[in-house]
């Protein structure tokens, strides 16, 4: 073999063949033992691969002067490879350095305990407390963080913290314990309480003023803690679609009083007996069908479930065990007479609620006025003035609800609903330019 690596010829070939086997650099922190090794072998490999025998030389003198030659360059090698380790230390040093350095200040979402974590993890590290959510999330700089209002859920009251306690504070079952406030000025719908005793008919009011006075208010989501919850911009989404709802279902409405008192008016025959009233409302039976069937088809789920509310406020409505129970209402609802238009009946007492509470959270005084202001009385005069109050009421409600939650005033209301507008100018008592204040001569 050493005769033939001596021939310039195949030593040529051996040397390009070996130029295709790459050494690995080295692994991280150093050389492995393997990569030593062979670094090491290196100048005496390279020695031999180009002896040359000397005139007068015997062969295996020319492989020991060679030999010999490898191992004067060995010890430069080691220094070198001595070199590129300690400089590759000091790369991984100034790499672990950057990385602790680029840490940053981080609330723990399974210890809620603010730590310093670097970013990988925090990139990286997922919940094993809450699933789909990061472990870690930023926290606010102590230096610089504000007290932030919350409500103190425990205490029942608003109180002002550390921004790091709102993640970091728990109740015993394992819940937060405080829930940020947000704007204080947004607008929720609630019950306000007088007296001890609980309105029918939830009204706006800010946040500002239930979490002053927090006994004198119950909120249409059932407490403070949920209606804190509930994102502001969620709400005011909400609230928009609930007063155009509303808006939609107020204009319906009021087409069916004015027609229910247009009807009673051209007829004249009112014998002063629960009977005019049904059969008023069975020729407007086609007219209220349209309104519901609208409903029906918007969101049959949502109607469904508004049905079954308003069929549970009669059913409260006509149990003499209940404390709902309205005898006045139960002897019209079973009159003879009512029977051949109760499904019209009930339908008309839904739209009415419908323009009441359009997010369809209906309520026993909902239906209780709607059937009440169809039946209360058997005088035809009462009974038309009661139909003109309830749609001046429902009109005035709406479009006053409509003003506040899009902040605007009663003359920048859309032509859309130019109808309601109209309409509350007729239930009120003023008169339209270049109309008729009398039913008998609206246009249908």
């Amino acid at each position: 073999m050493n005769k033939v690596l001596l021939r310039p010829l195949f030593r040529n070939a051996y040397l390009k063949s070996k130029e295709k086997l790459e050494v690995k650099k080295f692994n991280v922190g150093g050389f492995s033992r393997v990569e030593k090794r062979n670094l090491l072998l290196t100048p005496i490999t390279s020695a031999l691969l180009q002896a040359r025998k000397m005139p007068g030389e015997s062969e295996l003198g020319a492989l020991a002067r060679s030999f010999g030659k490898g191992l004067e360059a060995l010890p430069q090698t080691q220094i070198q490879i001595k070199q590129i380790e300690l400089e590759e230390k000091a790369r991984e040093e100034a790499r672990r350095a950057k990385a602790f350095a680029s840490s940053k200040k981080v609330l723990d979402q399974d210890t809620g305990l603010v730590i310093f974590a670097p970013e990988e993890d925090i990139q990286t590290a997922m919940s094993e407390t809450k699933p789909g959510q990061p472990r870690f999330i930023p926290a606010p700089d102590e230096s610089t963080a504000q007290p932030k209002a919350v409500w103190d859920t425990l205490e029942k009251a608003e109180v002002f913290i550390d921004p790091n306690q709102i993640l970091s504070a728990k109740k015993e079952d394992g819940s937060p314990r405080y829930v940020p406030v947000g704007k204080e000025e947004a607008l929720v719908k609630a019950y306000q309480v007088v007296d001890g005793v609980q309105s029918d008919t939830a009204q706006f009011f800010t946040k500002k003023q239930i979490l002053d006075n927090p006994e004198s208010f119950v909120p249409v989501e059932g407490n403070i803690e949920l209606m804190l919850k509930a994102g502001d911009i969620q709400r005011q989404k909400k609230q928009k679609s609930d007063a155009d709802a509303a808006m939609i279902a107020a204009r319906n409405v009021s087409q069916i009083i004015q027609k229910l008192e247009k009807d009673m008016v051209e007829k004249g025959a009112f014998t002063g007996s629960a009977g005019d009233t049904v059969l008023a409302i069975t020729g407007l039976t086609g007219f209220i069908d349209s309104f519901v069937n609208r409903q029906r088809e918007a969101d049959p789920r949502l109607y469904a479930e508004e049905r079954r509310q308003t069929e549970e406020a009669i059913r409260k409505l006509t149990d003499p065990d209940s404390p709902n129970y309205n005898a006045r209402i139960t002897r019209y609802l079973n009159a003879p007479e009512t029977q051949a238009a109760k499904t019209a009946i009930i339908d008309l007492a839904y739209s009415i609620a419908k323009v009441r509470e359009p997010g369809g959270r209906f309520s026993v005084p909902d239906i209780e006025l709607a059937i009440k202001s169809i039946g209360e009385s058997s005088n035809k005069a009462t009974f038309l003035a009661g139909l003109k109050r309830l749609g001046e009421i429902i009109t005035d409600n709406t479009l006053y609800e409509y003003q506040t939650v899009y902040d605007v005033t009663r003359d920048q209301i859309p032509n859309k609903y130019k109808e309601v507008v109209d309409a509350y100018s007729y239930f009120s008592g003023v008169p339209l330019e270049g109309e008729s204040d009398k039913p008998g001569d609206l246009d249908f």
